[in-house]
């Protein structure tokens, strides 16, 4: 029997113990011309307090920082200030103790956080008095009528958006009817795939926020793609849907899987290697070639913006090195990428993603089957030491796989790409790791 026909034989029936019932266009890219970058407070950070006509004046702004970690609670402190502390003062001292004396507990978030969030709050000193706004209402009610754009970008930061400063990332601010857009981002899923959208948001004069057009800039799919090559440059992908970026990025891996079938190819021949080995991998470099075609034809037709792939180029490495590489990527990631691909040309609920992704599958199996034979003829070829260093990164590529399934992929992403839900996920990772030896076995 040929070997690509045992891992698909060993592929097929985990995908029959796996299955469990499943969750049954474009738009163009927002223009970022005309916006003008937001100033930085400390050439990394965003600054909020200068240019702010609040109704009432003040001499004085303080926004202060209070981050509260587990175990540990760090002092207040200034991140940002404005105007002359007590400059109306009548009792210039008193003021100076009160500003000083000015802290919550409770504050307002800015911009975008995940975990560990600073709180803030804003000292407002005006004469005599000094006020400590805690809350992004009593912020938003105390400026008022916004009338600079400062004040559009504080507004944004309020409502949990990031505005990136400088103009080396995407964010901005410009002048619209009866108020302003922001250009802005925020974190929109944290796993499976690892998202950030980009926004236009509209600010009026009375401080309503809304979100006026949307993006996908960046999605990170995650370890169970395929086969990925040493050197390789992160790329953010991006999209007008989720979707279409989530192919733009597959889109970009398949693309770098050319290089590093090509690089495997020349240290397989390096390490005096079979022939058969060193055709197998210039094969699957050229089915490497086809993939990252066809997936960026997919991407585009859900609106996903593809980005070449970079990759660093690496010397020659010892036949540990290479093996190890194999064991995780080729053993564990590629085979377990043939076996989700299986999944997709069931599932996808778009009948040209199903088409594609039968063919693909049925490469990503021989690519697996090509990784396997690598593992059988290297192994006898290691030291001991080697032989459990590569088991040892295959355990670990299949500990990722399954720390993967733990995670709930976007519903556009199951429904539409095919991937699996969680439920489907775990159950795959689970038979998948059971499997690995009835693989080995085959291989050898």
């Amino acid at each position: 029997m040929d070997s690509s026909d045992q891992v698909s034989r060993v592929l097929r029936r985990v995908l029959a113990l796996s299955l469990a019932p499943v969750l049954a266009g474009t738009c163009a890219s927002i223009d970022t011309s005309g916006f003008a970058p937001v100033a930085c407070r400390d050439g990394r950070q965003a600054g909020y307090l200068g240019g702010l006509r609040p109704g009432a004046a003040a001499d004085y702004l303080e926004l202060r920082e209070h981050l509260h970690l587990p175990g540990a609670s760090h002092a207040p402190r200034a991140i940002e200030t404005s105007g002359t502390p007590c400059a109306r003062a009548t009792d210039p001292a008193a003021c100076a103790a009160k500003i000083a004396a000015s802290s919550s507990t409770e504050g307002f978030m800015l911009g975008e956080c995940v975990q560990y969030c600073p709180r803030h709050v804003l000292i407002v000193n005006a004469g005599d008095d000094v006020d400590v706004l805690r809350s992004k209402e009593e912020v938003k009610a105390w400026l008022g009528r916004v009338d600079s754009p400062e004040e559009a970008v504080l507004v944004a930061a309020l409502e949990g958006y990031e505005v990136v400063c400088g103009g080396s990332a995407p964010g901005g601010v410009r002048p619209a009817d009866d108020g302003y857009e922001v250009l802005a981002t925020r974190l929109t899923s944290l796993c499976a795939p690892v998202e950030t959208t980009r926004y236009v948001l509209r600010v009026g004069a009375d401080g309503h926020l809304g979100e006026a057009a949307s993006e996908v800039i960046s999605s990170r799919a995650g370890a169970c793609i395929g086969r990925r090559a040493a050197g390789l440059v992160e790329r953010a992908a991006g999209g007008a849907t989720v979707v279409g970026a989530w192919f733009a990025e597959v889109a970009q891996l398949e693309a770098a899987s050319v290089a590093a079938f090509e690089v495997l190819g020349r240290e397989l021949a390096h390490h005096g290697a079979p022939r058969s080995l060193i055709e197998g991998a210039s094969a699957a470099r050229r089915d490497e070639v086809r993939h990252a075609r066809v997936m960026r034809a997919v991407a585009a037709r859900h609106g996903g913006r593809w980005r070449a792939p970079v990759v660093e180029p690496r010397p020659l490495r010892p036949l540990e090195e290479l093996a190890v590489e194999n064991a995780a990527e080729g053993c564990a990631r590629e085979t377990f990428g043939a076996l989700v691909g299986m999944w997709q040309a069931r599932f996808a609920g778009d009948r040209a993603v199903r088409r594609v992704m039968a063919r693909i599958a049925r490469d990503e199996v021989r690519h697996a089957s090509l990784a396997w034979a690598i593992d059988d003829w290297a192994r006898p070829r290691l030291s001991p030491a080697a032989q459990r260093r590569t088991e040892e990164a295959r355990q670990g590529a299949l500990d990722d796989i399954a720390m993967e399934a733990q995670r709930d992929p976007h519903r556009d992403l199951v429904r539409w790409a095919g991937l699996p839900g969680p439920r489907a996920a775990r159950s795959l990772a689970t038979h998948f790791a059971r499997s690995v030896a009835a693989l080995r076995l085959d291989a050898a």
